[in-house]
Order: structure tokens, then sequence, then C-alpha cells
């Protein structure tokens, strides 16, 4: 029965409940409710899982929460799937079974392919369809911020968009065309535009390539940098975090949570932004100082802020970003159909078999 070693995440650890028998039934049932929303028969389908793929079926799977319990791990590992937890020339010097790396994302620097590959031992990337879902709808708070539909949805009347404050009238149609009678300004051309991404992972980059598709300029910052050829391949430059605060039109933040990045965005950083500038967070919103958010919004700093992830999940009734027409609030919805973390999963097991048989 071969031993895997993963990385503890509250996504990756399903892969305890499909491939390891000894799994605690209120993991399983949790994971089942967590996949009912789209796959009600998640359980049926856990089955013919482990049906189709008999290498990797029954394996015991362990759960490291740190990166010392993973190297911790790495003697009796098979196999070991990783997001971020490095694989080097050290790890790989103490782990005499390894036979693959499967990495959780299309971002695998924390993978050393060459030191693996010399020593015989498999890695694959993994394109996570749950990160495209993720990124799609990064994309989307953005373009309904730019053109200012949160503003105007439903505002059909001139009485209406009045008492929003848009002073809408009909143009002298004897002499011009009548496009946007509501008199709404400041609409956002997306061509032409700069969008700052902050972390330039696997979401930042397909974000970039929208944003490249678009004919928005690109930049990105993160605590290294990128080679030239994947900057190239993103269209994507770097620059400091001032200069990408100072010069982006549109924010979008890509960071895991930790202690490095809680209250990355504060007041300094608000204030060193464009005014009327927009933010984009579908990563975790206490990389957002609350407070300082709150302020940027009150005092007209930020032209728009999408956020599919909130301080408190479900959020208070009166919580105060509700108060505001130029946001764009989603229920954390951005990773979409569970079926996407469904087939990134088979993905995974598929690899991990094909590296045991």
């Amino acid at each position: 029965m071969p031993t895997i070693a993963i990385q503890d995440d509250h996504i990756i650890r399903v892969l305890s409940v499909v491939l390891d028998p000894d799994c605690p039934k209120e993991r399983a049932d949790g994971f089942a409710d967590y996949y009912s929303v789209d796959m009600p028969e998640f359980p049926k389908w856990c089955e013919e899982i482990r049906a189709r793929y008999p290498a990797a079926y029954p394996s015991k799977v362990l759960l490291a929460k740190s990166e010392e319990e993973f190297r911790s791990m790495l003697p009796e590992a098979d196999l070991v799937v990783t997001e971020d937890y490095p694989i080097g020339e050290a790890e790989l010097a103490i782990a005499p079974r390894l036979k693959f790396v499967q990495g959780f994302g299309s971002d695998t620097r924390n993978i050393d392919e060459a030191a693996c590959a010399a020593r015989g031992i498999g890695t694959a990337p993994l394109h996570r369809r749950v990160n495209t879902a993720v990124a799609e709808h990064a994309f989307a708070l953005l373009m309904t911020l730019a053109k200012k539909i949160t503003e105007t949805n439903k505002l059909l009347t001139v009485e209406a968009l009045q008492a929003k404050g848009w002073p809408a009238r009909v143009y002298d149609r004897r002499h011009t065309a009548n496009s946007n009678w509501a008199r709404v300004s400041g609409i956002m051309n997306l061509r032409g535009a700069t969008l700052g991404i902050v972390g330039l992972g696997s979401i930042g980059r397909d974000v970039a390539r929208w944003g490249n598709a678009f004919g928005m300029k690109v930049i990105y910052t993160q605590r290294n940098p990128l080679s030239a050829e994947l900057e190239a391949a993103f269209g994507a430059t770097f620059a400091p975090m001032d200069d990408l605060l100072a010069q982006s039109d549109a924010i979008s933040l890509h960071v895991p949570m930790n202690e490095s990045t809680r209250g990355l965005i504060d007041a300094g950083r608000f204030a060193k932004m464009k005014q009327g500038a927009i933010l984009i967070d579908v990563s975790r919103a206490e990389v957002i100082d609350r407070d300082a958010l709150l302020d940027a919004m009150k005092s007209g700093k930020l032209g728009g802020l999408g956020m599919d992830v909130h301080y408190k999940e479900p959020v208070d009734a009166d919580d105060p970003l509700l108060a505001f027409d130029n946001v764009a609030l989603s229920p954390h919805i951005a990773i979409g159909t569970r079926v996407n973390g469904a087939e990134d999963v088979e993905e995974m097991v598929a690899n991990l078999a094909g590296a045991m048989k």
C-alpha cells in the first residue's frame, strides 16, 4: 500500500477521503456535504475513482500541517503532493522511497524538477480548473466595476437614475445619438488601462492573460520576480509594490493568507494608490486591513471594490460594505462548480496511480 505525504490544506485533504480507507467518517461526511452543491453523488464518485485507479487505492495518506512535519514524513513517502512546501536536494536526500511529486498548481518553482529527474522521480504540475474559475471571477468583478454595472443595474428610468445621483436626461435626438442618456461618468476602458497583480502565481497568471487579451498593460509584484522568460509568457512586467499601487488603474490580489500578508493593503498602501482605482480581492479578506478599507471607501479613494471573500462568512446584515453602490460582493463562489475540484482530484489520482504501476 503506497504512502502519500500531502501538504495539509482544506482542498487537498480530500485525497484522504478518496484514497485512505482509514479516513475518519466525520471528514468523509464533511466532504460529501461540501461537494453536494453540484455533486450529490460524491460518495459514489469516490467509489468510481477507487475502482478506476487501483494502483492508488488503498493508500496511507499523511497530512502535514507544516514544512517540518512534511519533512518528517518524507522517509516513508512513496508519493507527495505539495502546493508550496519545497522539494529540493535536501528533501530528496531523506526520501529514499519517493517515486513521484505532484504539484498542487501550475506554479511549481518549489519543486526542483531537475534534481527529481536525476533520481528518476517523476513530477507534474496541476493546472487547476478551480484556479481558472477563480481567475475568471476576479476578471468578472473587474469588468463589472469598470463598466459601473453595480452602480447602474436596473436603473432604467430618469427618476431612478437621478435618485442615485446620476444627472440622467435625454439628448437632443434631432442632432445626436442617445447613448449614455443616463450621463454616467467615469466608465473605465480596459484597453490601455494598467492592471496591477499582487502575486503572479497560478491564479494571477490567468488574470494576466486576460488582461493582455483586453489590451491592458499588466504589471505585477511579489517577493521573487519571475524570470524574463516567464514574464514574457504572461505579458507582465515586475514593479515594486509602491510603484504598482501608484500606476495601476485596477489592482487584483492573489496572495496566500499568512502572517506576512495579513493587512498587506493598509492605510499607507491605500494612500499610494491612484485616486479612483479599482481593488479586487478573491484571495482572503484579511489581506486588506478592514478599517483602512472602510476609510478608503468612505473617502472615495477607491473607485470600486470587488470581493468574493469576506471578514466574516456569512456576513452580518449590517456590514458597512453593503451600503456602498460601487462594490461587487459575491458569497465566496469564485471556485465555480464543484465539478472543477473533482476533475482536479481525478487528475492527481491518475498521476499518482501512474507512478505506482
